[in-house]
Parts: C-alpha cells; structure tokens; sequence
C-alpha cells in the first residue's frame, strides 16, 4: 500500500507504478509465477515445493488429531519439526516420482515414534515408571503395572498434583481425515504424594477399527496442576508437561 511521506512524496505502489523511498519510480515487475510453473531449470524447485507443502499439510493433519493434548505441551518449534518429519517420510516413498511422493503410513511408523512434542520437557526425564501400549481392533490400551507418584515422577516447582495424558488418532493422509479415540476411565487428576497405582489400564477407542489407510499414533504426556485454596491451577508454563508419540500402529 503507498503511503504519502510529504505534500507530494509518495513511498509504495500506485497503479502499477514502484515509488521508491529516495523519489525513483519504477514499473512493478509482473509476476514470475507463470514461469515458476513452467520453467523447466525451475523443476526441482517445483518439486520440493509440492512435497513440502504436502509434508506441511501431513504435519497440521496429525496436530489437530491430537489438538488437545498438544494444547498444553509443545514448544516452539514443534510445528516445523514435525513438518520435518513428515518431509523425511516423503522421501521414503519409493513408489511415486519426485514431486509427486506422499506421507504413507508404513513409512511414517519409525520416524514418528518417539516424536517429543515439548523439547523442554523430555518425557524421558519427566516419566519413570514403565507402561505399555497395544493395539487390538477399535481398542488401543495403555498399561501402567505400576506407578508411585512419590518416586516415578520428576515434578516441576510448584506441582502439587499430576494427570497422566493420554491420546489416539487415526489418520489417513491421503484422504486428508482423522479419527479420535475416546479414552474410557483416565486416571484423572492425582496428588503428588498419593499412594501408588498398580495394574493400571486406560483404554482408548476409536469408532471402528482403523482400515489399511490410517496411521493409529497413540501420545502420552503429564500435565501438571498446583493446589491453592482447594482449587487445581494448570501450571502456566507449558514448557513443564511432557507428551511424546509412543504408540504407531
């Protein structure tokens, strides 16, 4: 937009016309995009453009699949690392020509396991108690043989109570769809200094059983609460909670 920087001076673009800072004037140059597209010295760059933008869109896919639990633990520069990932994975595929390669699901399992959401908050640093996590049909269960509160959990200053996050997806990239499970009886939200748990399951359902199509990615994390005048306070700083992506199936 131009912008008068004196009774007669102009600075921007008016009808066509660049109106430069120190007076010059020169036409505005006309779009390259038609050459973008058809240039052929310009085809690689086309084509890590398609695939990136396709990896970006992976990327957002599965964040609103797990939109909730990413809500309180990420960092800030989660969102271009998982468009990384998703860009390693398009360079798997070896069944489409470059440009044209996608994010398929049995490619994404090894690079998306482990996935940390929250760099500030490694959930191997946060987490000490053991768990496992199944897939059988719709159901995808978590396991936790044991949890002490007292010891298994390394809490941030301040936490007074705890609630373990857990969450699935399927999504089928292609398609551009997602699915969320519905998780029966979560632990809920529990004090630091409880007693232990033992023999733990909290089952996560999706409506139907995932097709050949969808990629199923179980997350896991903690939030963490402080307790003031019996109420419970998320802690603000969400650097503290820690959810990584320990299930793909």
């Amino acid at each position: 937009m131009a912008t008068q920087t004196g009774i007669l001076g102009l600075k921007g673009t008016v009808g066509g016309l660049v109106f430069a800072k120190d007076g010059s004037v020169r036409q505005k140059p006309a779009s390259n995009k038609a050459a973008f597209n058809s240039a052929a010295s310009l085809a690689r760059t086309r084509e890590n453009a398609s695939e990136f933008g396709r990896a970006a869109a992976a990327g957002k896919l599965l964040r609103d699949s797990l939109r909730v639990l990413i809500a309180a633990a990420s960092d800030s520069r989660m969102v271009s690392r998982l468009t990384q990932a998703m860009r390693t994975i398009i360079g798997l595929d070896e069944a489409n020509d470059r440009g044209e390669r996608v994010v398929d699901a049995d490619n994404a399992r090894d690079e998306l396991i482990g996935f940390n959401f929250n760099l500030g908050a490694g959930i191997g640093q946060t987490l000490f108690f053991q768990y496992g996590i199944a897939g059988s049909g719709a159901d995808v269960t978590l396991s936790i043989p044991s949890l002490n509160p007292q010891t298994d959990i390394v809490a941030p200053q301040g936490a007074t109570h705890f609630e373990v996050l857990y969450g699935v997806s399927a999504v089928n990239f292609e398609a551009g769809t997602f699915r969320v499970a519905t998780v029966a009886q979560p632990l809920g939200v529990l004090a630091l200094n409880s007693a232990a748990l033992q023999n733990r399951d909290v089952v996560a359902t999706l409506s139907t059983a995932p097709t050949a199509d969808e990629l199923v990615v179980g997350a896991v994390g903690i939030n963490f609460y402080q307790m003031l005048n019996g109420k419970l306070y998320p802690l603000n700083n969400n650097s503290t909670n820690p959810l990584a992506i320990e299930y793909v199936g």
